[in-house]
């Protein structure tokens, strides 16, 4: 019985911050995926880096003074719109740049694999 009580005690919440038994899918945050995507987006339009994101006016600070806007349906109301849709779309916009990026490289770079 001990052993019942101590593994309700002290797996069960574990479990529950995790999102496991919680009902709750992990999902990554819209920060991360600007993060992920946005010092991409600065040096592709020759900003230099990410600095800081402005979700009142929808776009990226880059190191360069640069602000390359975010992608409709990512902020609203003077914050980032990270529901599943606003995610969705932060997602396609990263995919568009990586994309971007491949051409590039593709063309500049002679030994750069082409499918």
């Amino acid at each position: 019985m001990q052993l019942v009580v101590f593994a309700v005690v002290l797996i069960l919440p574990a479990l529950q911050r995790e999102g496991f038994l919680s009902g709750i899918e992990l999902q990554e945050d819209c920060k991360d995926i600007i993060e992920r995507f946005g010092d991409m987006s600065c040096g592709l339009e020759g900003f230099g880096g990410l600095e800081d994101i402005d979700p009142i006016l929808c776009t990226l600070k880059c190191s360069g003074n640069g602000r390359p806007k975010l992608p409709k349906g990512a902020c609203s109301d003077g914050d980032l719109n990270c529901t599943l849709f606003g995610r969705e779309e932060l997602r396609n916009w990263g995919q568009g740049l990586q994309s971007r990026v491949n051409q590039v490289l593709k063309s500049w770079c002679p030994g750069y694999p082409r499918k």
